[in-house]
């Protein structure tokens, strides 16, 4: 590989432009931005869970999978399994036909553990059936036609080495902001004082002010 370079004077000052000529002068393209795997590109696509929620975990969630809220503004729900959230996914559904994790389609960021993250927004309107996320803790609430917006909230998100969803953690950003099953509980009139609050809540001065609800 050869390389010829000339001089020229410009008004803003000299200006060298280097030619590199032969078989090794084309530089190599930037390499792309990694893609999810389509497991996590599906859960993220901000489409309503009502038209692949059932394809989705059959094909694309591995059987071993968990779902978990954390941090400490997060209730103390318990650890899902994907029989769990798989469940309360339905439940929700059923009660909000348009239920849509990532409605305003925030494309997730690679992580340096190899989980896909992003903040984003649910959402789902009270169109369907009664609902409760606990039946043994709270009463069912009668349709209510209410518009329901949770978050946003840190979703992240694991493939295993067959590409399949195998742990989800979802990490309310503020405190007293509604997460969960019993967030849209809340949205539409529901009262949660009966669950345990969060661990951040719990530890606060008992003359501490409460958090109210985003």
């Amino acid at each position: 590989m050869s390389a010829e370079s000339t001089k020229e004077l410009t008004e803003e000052g000299a200006k060298v432009t280097t030619v590199a000529e032969g078989t090794d002068a084309t530089a190599a393209a930037p390499a792309e931005p990694a893609s999810p795997p389509e497991s996590v590109a599906i859960f993220f696509d901000g489409e309503p869970m009502a038209g692949k929620a059932e394809t989705w975990t059959t094909e694309h969630v591995a059987d071993a999978a968990t779902l978990q809220f954390v941090g400490p503004h997060a209730l103390p729900l318990p650890l899902f399994d994907k029989a769990g959230f798989s469940s309360a996914m339905g439940s929700l559904v059923a009660s909000f036909p348009d239920l849509t994790f990532n409605a305003t389609k925030v494309a997730p960021a690679a992580q340096e553990d190899g989980s896909w993250a992003a903040d984003i927004v649910v959402t789902g309107t009270h169109t369907g059936a009664a609902f409760t996320p606990m039946p043994d803790k709270l009463p069912a609430i009668e349709t209510t036609g209410t518009a329901v917006s949770i978050g946003p909230e840190t979703f992240t998100v694991w493939a295993d080495a067959d590409g399949k969803v195998c742990k989800i953690e979802i990490c309310p950003k503020e405190a007293g902001n509604p997460h969960g099953p019993p967030g849209f509980y809340l949205g539409i009139g529901g009262d949660i004082s009966a669950l345990a609050p969060p661990a951040a809540d719990a530890d606060a001065p008992a003359d501490a002010a409460p958090a109210e609800a985003a």
